[in-house]
């Protein structure tokens, strides 16, 4: 077994991604308005979300309609 490489000796932090009934209802809402942005969602995207502005290291819920995304942190 080859061991996982690490920065400092520290392991880095583990996003676990899960569906959330929360943020597809609210892409839902959002591709019904047609616009990008629900009190829901800790990050909202039409098109693919950017993997760059999404915290490492958390528990994040995401829910899609079309082309339109929600992420909850």
């Amino acid at each position: 077994m080859t061991p996982t490489p690490t920065r400092g000796g520290i392991k880095p932090a583990t996003t676990t991604w899960y569906t959330s009934a929360t943020a597809v209802a609210a892409a839902r809402r959002m591709a019904a308005a047609e616009v990008a942005g629900d009190p829901a969602c800790s990050m909202a995207a039409v098109g693919r979300p950017d993997p760059s502005l999404i915290p490492q290291g958390s528990r994040i819920g995401i829910g899609n309609h079309g082309r339109y995304w929600c992420l909850i942190w």
